[in-house]
């Protein structure tokens, strides 16, 4: 049955028991002789109110449900369409990307052997320029890289156990193998196992901890903590250094994509770490943020929900 229907009928069933009812409470305050001339009235106009009233609440209903249905069936099939969408944009972007990628790798390949071949003839500002285009060719590609991983963040989401102990014991190991762990410390201990996407997480902290590893002092062993707090229905993880800090007037440009603050071009960074990790948190229903001060490190937060 059609919810206007049944909420009109509902309406008439309520009306016309009360008339009925009425009549009984009236009984206690006046005598039957006098109650049979008001009762017979009483009814037919209650009867004319009650039906009448219950038509206007119909038709107001069946309004409102039917504009309701309209936007509900405009939302699906705008979903439907947007659905389209992205699948044909993931299309593009991945092609986009092989055929980026390709004149990249060639650049670099060409420009390399130039520079192995003709080294003896060439002066040191030729070097410089071969070594500046060769920088270039490589920071494209990361570019394209990351853009690659920032448009596949929007993936089913896959629930489970997450241990977040082994999550930073393997990327602790990663950046041991790849020898980046010079002068670095990451302390990490009692942390939890809850209930999320491993992938994903995984993401999140190796762009928080690469991030720290970027923007670490010069002259100063990078320690890098990682905390955690169970709160009745969130966790909050703390991921702390001892870096270059962040200025509070970036705190927000720091997570836009390919937003850089450091210009140097000795930094190997393209800006998407801390975009991706913030694209992750906000589809797990979470929250993301940072506290910093110059010269004395920073400290970013992650606030997930338990369930």
């Amino acid at each position: 049955m059609k919810s206007e229907i049944k909420v009109t009928l509902q309406y008439i069933f309520i009306g016309l028991l009360w008339i009925f009812v009425s009549d009984e409470l009236l009984l206690i305050f006046m005598s039957k002789n006098d109650l049979d001339a008001i009762t017979h009235f009483q009814n037919i106009k209650g009867t004319f109110y009650i039906l009448s009233t219950a038509l206007l609440l119909y038709l107001i209903l069946k309004r409102h449900n039917d504009a309701i249905k309209q936007k509900m069936n405009q939302l699906k099939k705008n979903a439907q369409e947007l659905e389209i969408t992205n699948q044909e944009l993931e299309k593009y972007i991945n092609l986009a990307s092989h055929d980026l990628q390709e004149p990249a790798r060639t650049v670099t390949s060409f420009l390399t052997h130039i520079e192995k071949k003709y080294t003896p003839v060439l002066d040191e500002k030729g070097k410089n320029y071969i070594h500046f285009a060769v920088e270039g060719a490589y920071k494209m590609r990361r570019i394209i890289l990351d853009l690659l991983e920032y448009s596949k963040i929007n993936k089913v989401v896959v629930f489970e156990k997450v241990n977040i102990h082994n999550i930073i014991y393997t990327i602790e190991e990663q950046f041991k193998a790849q020898e980046i762990n010079k002068n670095i410390t990451i302390n990490y201990q009692n942390l939890p196992v809850i209930t999320s996407d491993r992938e994903l997480i995984f993401i999140v902290f190796k762009n928080l901890i690469d991030n720290a590893i970027k923007f670490k002092k010069s002259n100063t062993p990078l320690t890098i903590t990682i905390e955690a707090i169970d709160f009745k229905n969130k966790w909050l993880f703390k991921v702390s250094d001892n870096g270059i800090g962040i200025e509070e007037e970036y705190f927000d440009k720091i997570f836009i994509l390919f937003q850089k603050l450091n210009n140097n071009s000795s930094d190997v960074g393209t800006g998407a770490g801390l975009a991706i990790a913030k694209k992750i948190i906000s589809n797990l229903n979470g929250k993301i943020w940072v506290e910093s001060k110059i010269n004395m490190g920073s400290n970013f937060y992650i606030k997930l929900p338990k369930s």
